[in-house]
């Protein structure tokens, strides 16, 4: 498959076995738990994949980023509806039991032949740039580029999107958060592309 600008292709990329459907299935279903962010997934495979393009990798990190945008979340399948739905801050067990999603996730693919890839994306999409992230407290180039890629990318669509907790950002309140944030929270140099191809990322999301 070419990498094209135009990533359609990428948003009916099929599995490549029935146990990567079967993984595919789970990410899905552990979306439908919270209506704020069923098709939040498909949302964070894209805008990465953009990036990726942008970045000029390669197709196996192309793939990489989007079948991880699609699963990045799975592990929350295992968290309770009243940690992941609480219409509120979390409390310190219900933050660390949040937390747990990182890894619950890696856990899930881990076994799969064809999940290698995306390991490094699921467990690490919270670490922080300054250190302070979870589940290992990573900091700058050493959380995995396709990690902070689905990171930023993930970012953006929830600062953008009603949560159970907060409404929804308008557009200039989510870039003036993802800037606060660079070299921080983000990868300052990521968080600069998207923002320069926010405009492309919202034409291809609606293609």
């Amino acid at each position: 498959m070419r990498a094209e600008v135009n990533n359609v292709a990428y948003m009916r990329l099929p599995a490549r076995n029935e146990s990567e459907r079967v993984i595919f299935a789970l990410a899905a279903e552990a979306e439908t738990k919270d209506a704020y962010s069923k098709t939040h997934p498909k949302r964070v495979a894209n805008t990465a994949v953009h990036i990726g393009m942008r970045l000029g990798l390669r197709e196996a990190d192309l793939l990489a980023l989007y079948r991880g945008g699609l699963t990045h979340d799975i592990g929350k399948i295992f968290i309770s509806d009243a940690v992941l739905l609480k219409p509120g801050p979390l409390n310190a067990e219900e933050e660390r039991q949040m937390r747990e999603h990182t890894v619950i996730g890696e856990r899930i693919v881990k076994h799969l032949p064809s999940a290698a890839d995306i390991l490094p994306i699921i467990r690490h999409h919270h670490e922080r740039f300054d250190g302070g992230g979870y589940p290992d407290g990573l900091c700058g180039h050493k959380i995995p580029l396709l990690a902070r890629i689905v990171s930023i990318s993930d970012a953006h669509d929830a600062l953008s999107s009603d949560r159970p907790y907060r409404a929804r950002q308008n557009q200039t309140q989510a870039i003036e958060t993802l800037m606060r944030g660079a070299g921080q929270q983000w990868d300052r140099e990521l968080v600069s592309l998207l923002l320069s191809e926010l405009p492309a990322t919202r034409f291809e999301l609606a293609s």
